[in-house]
C-alpha cells in the first residue's frame, strides 16, 4: 500500500495565527503555551531530555525577561533571509538557544528555529535532524564552512544548515520562503 502524503498547511497556520495573535512575550502563560505547542507539534519539546527537576514555568520566564521582543521586531522587518541579513538572523537564533540552554542545559537549536521560524517566518529556516540530513543529501559535492570567526558568535550547526539552505533556494528553488524549503527537504 502506497503511503499517502500529508499536507500539514492546516496546522501550521494554527501555529502561525497563534503567533502573530500573541508576538509578544510578556505573559508567562502565553509563554509556556506556545512553547508546549509548537514543542509537541513538532516533536521538540522543551522538556525532553532536561531531567526531573525541569520546569517549563523557568524557561518561559527567562524568556519574558529577555530581549527576544525587540530583537524580533527587527528580524520580522525582513521579507526573505539573504546574505545580507543571515548574521542577524543567525544572532537571534543563537541568543535563543542560549536562554534554552540555561535554563535545561541542553542545546535546543531544533526547538529555537521552530520557534523562532513561527514568530517570523519569513526569516527563520526550519532546522532538524531529518532537514538537516536530507540538505546535506542534495548538496552533497559542496563544501560548506561557517568561517571560524562565527564558531563561538553563532550556533555553528544551525549556521552550516542555514547557509545550506540559502544556496540550495537560490540556486534550485529561487525566491522560496523558509517553510517552502523545508516542505521541500521533507518531501511534501
Amino acid at each position: 500500500m502506497e503511503s499517502e502524503i500529508v499536507n500539514w498547511d492546516w496546522a501550521n497556520s494554527i501555529l502561525y495565527n497563534m503567533c502573530e495573535d500573541e508576538p509578544k512575550h510578556t505573559d508567562v502563560n502565553i509563554t509556556v503555551g506556545k512553547l508546549n505547542i509548537i514543542g509537541r507539534t513538532y516533536s521538540a519539546t522543551i522538556e525532553r531530555g532536561a531531567g526531573s527537576n525541569f520546569k517549563i514555568l523557568e524557561v518561559a520566564k527567562k524568556i519574558n525577561d529577555s530581549a527576544v521582543d525587540m530583537l524580533l521586531e527587527r528580524i520580522r522587518l525582513f521579507n526573505i533571509p539573504n546574505k545580507e541579513n543571515i548574521e542577524d538572523i543567525l544572532e537571534v537564533h543563537k541568543y535563543f538557544t542560549d536562554i534554552l540552554f540555561e535554563v535545561t542545559g541542553l542545546n535546543k537549536r531544533s526547538l529555537a528555529s521552530k520557534y523562532l521560524h513561527f514568530h517570523a517566518p519569513e526569516a527563520f529556516f526550519i532546522y532538524d535532524s531529518i532537514a538537516n540530513k536530507k540538505i546535506r543529501e542534495e548538496l552533497t559535492n559542496k563544501k560548506f564552512k561557517v568561517l571560524n570567526k562565527y564558531n563561538k558568535k553563532y550556533d555553528k550547526e544551525y549556521a552550516n544548515f542555514v547557509y545550506r539552505c540559502l544556496y540550495f533556494r537560490d540556486n534550485f528553488h529561487k525566491g522560496k520562503s523558509p517553510r517552502d524549503i523545508d516542505k521541500v527537504l521533507l518531501g511534501y
